[in-house]
């Protein structure tokens, strides 16, 4: 048996070594003889065996956590909430598919669908703290009559003519619907409508109302319903909103529910303040159009969250809708405000009308 060429030591450590006498094969030294012990060498490409590559990055789960990321912050602010509960859905979807990917990291689409649903919880205790800010201060704001407490008069002398009485007040009138419209958004998916509700009546208001329209099939079967509250003033002027649970139906019609007469404050048309909407610009950046506007309160005192419905016409026909805020509007003073239309024609007449 030829031996292997010992290492540069003056002896060998136990241990296997190449057997010269039979390439390809290792032979067993125990420290002190070579035994019958042999096996096959090991193949190199055994050894050193490559790690499987890492997971590669999730495209899509990082689209979702940005959506996400961006929703939920517009859901923090008054003004933009509409744009936060676009996206927080769209980073919810986004994030569910994303985790179930192979092969592709998965804590972005999982991060994506906790800060969506964060987001959304965020986002309806900020519209239920201003609708309630709304309410609260427009039962504040109301004119209501005060009667005088005193003494009973003297019976007049014979000579004195009685006091003329006051003159009755007349009873308020039911609310008229006028104009009605509705669509879906193509890019959104979202369904809209317009509606023009007219107070006929002078010196009485709506405090507190609530604005309920109601989307139904072909089928009369209710697909979704959104409901507005605040201030109904004298006059005549469009509600909008959006439907965010229409999913694959089709709109057939939609129904308008409202206050009745009974729900009216008297309100004398003197005392109670009202808006004038300034003159409208309109330009456009790439595919939307942007519009802007001021609006100057005639109100004794400040009005907080002055909500402003925008609506775009296309020969006659309202082709699209949108809402915005004002943070304040200064008493007897002019605020600005600014909106942008994502799927109207560029060329669409608009149209913008406040709200309390």
């Amino acid at each position: 048996m030829t031996t292997p060429t010992p290492p540069s030591s003056s002896t060998y450590a136990p241990g296997w070594y190449p057997d010269s006498s039979n390439p390809g094969s290792e032979r067993y030294f125990d420290g002190t003889a070579w035994t019958s012990s042999v096996r096959p060498a090991p193949s190199s490409a055994a050894v050193d065996r490559p790690e499987l590559s890492a997971k590669r990055t999730n495209i899509l789960g990082v689209a979702a956590l940005v959506c996400s990321v961006i929703g939920a912050v517009f859901a923090c602010i008054p003004g933009a909430l509409f744009v936060g509960w676009v996206l927080l859905p769209v980073g919810f979807v986004l994030g569910v598919v994303a985790l179930f990917q192979k092969g592709k990291t998965k804590w972005q689409g999982l991060a994506a669908l906790i800060l969506a649903v964060v987001g959304t919880i965020v986002g309806v205790i900020v519209f239920v703290s201003l609708a309630a800010g709304a309410v609260g201060d427009a039962i504040d704001d109301t004119t209501t009559e005060e009667v005088a407490s005193g003494n009973v008069a003297e019976a007049p002398a014979a000579e004195e003519e009685p006091a003329e009485a006051e003159p009755a007040i007349a009873p308020a009138q039911e609310l008229v619907l006028g104009e009605t419209a509705f669509g879906v958004d193509t890019e959104s998916g979202m369904g809209w409508y317009a509606v023009e509700l007219t107070n006929p009546n002078k010196d009485y208001i709506f405090s507190g109302a609530g604005i309920d329209v109601e989307a139904y099939d072909a089928n009369d079967v209710l697909i979704d319903t959104d409901s507005s509250y605040g201030i109904i003033l004298s006059g005549t002027s469009f509600y909008v909103g959006n439907f965010f649970d229409i999913g694959s139906a089709e709109i057939d019609r939609i129904e308008v529910r409202g206050p009745t007469a009974d729900a009216a404050t008297h309100s004398a048309a003197a005392e109670t303040g009202s808006f004038d909407m300034g003159e409208l610009k309109t330009g456009s950046e790439y595919d939307w159009m942007n519009v802007s506007g001021t609006v100057t309160s005639n109100f004794s005192e400040d009005q907080d969250m002055v909500r402003v419905d925008v609506v775009a016409r296309k020969a006659g026909k309202i082709v699209g809708i949108d809402t915005t805020y004002t943070d304040r509007v200064p008493a007897g003073g002019t605020a600005a405000w600014n909106v942008d239309f994502w799927s109207v024609p560029l060329d669409s007449q608009i149209e913008a009308f406040p709200h309390l």
